[in-house]
């Protein structure tokens, strides 16, 4: 059984650097990987099919300094105590005006609600390999987690009714789909 990390570890990531996103391509991707970042339903439903308890810790939420007019939100899924996928949900002001249950969510997976809102659906998905990322490295060695040599991201659209945010998703080196993917050289 692998260790649960306290609370107190855990902080929140720096804005990441400028990040070429690709499509999705199954040449490049291995087929194990691909399958969840190609994942168009709701990625909390998809975690809690593994085995073990799903748990949220938010790291930070509110409107950021750098972009006044934008909301942002950062968390942990962890899955029976070990963080699986740290997520940056970003929304313009106008659409936490016209869903404020968004900023709401506290511990909660913010895919129980998204995937719930009548109309809601992911556009745009795109993946990058953020292993070189500085904020990430450092976070990741504050989280006292392994540097992986490749450490897979997706991100997304997810356009409701009227408003729309955008979700990126980083599989830290505990996730799935790391398990037994041979890394393309």
């Amino acid at each position: 059984m692998q260790a649960v990390f306290p609370e107190s570890d855990w902080c929140a990531v720096a804005p990441l650097s400028r990040i070429d996103w690709l499509p999705l391509d199954p040449a490049v991707v291995p087929q194990a990987v691909l399958g969840w970042l190609a994942e168009q339903g709701s990625l909390t439903r998809r975690l809690r099919a593994e085995a073990g308890e799903l748990s949220v810790i938010c790291l930070q939420q509110g409107v950021t300094d750098d972009e006044p007019g934008l909301w942002q939100r950062q968390v942990l899924l962890l899955k029976s105590g070990r963080p699986w996928v740290w997520g940056l949900t970003q929304a313009p002001l106008s659409t936490l005006a016209r869903y404020p249950q968004l900023a709401t969510q506290g511990e909660q997976p913010l895919g129980d609600w998204l995937f719930g809102v009548a109309g809601a659906t992911r556009e745009g998905l795109v993946w990058a390999d953020l292993v070189a990322d500085p904020a990430l490295r450092q976070v990741l060695a504050a989280w006292q987690l392994p540097a992986p040599k490749v450490l897979w991201a997706r991100r997304s659209r997810l356009v409701l009714p009227g408003a729309e945010c955008a979700i990126t998703e980083v599989f830290l080196p505990d996730a799935p789909l790391y398990a037994g993917v041979e890394e393309k050289e």
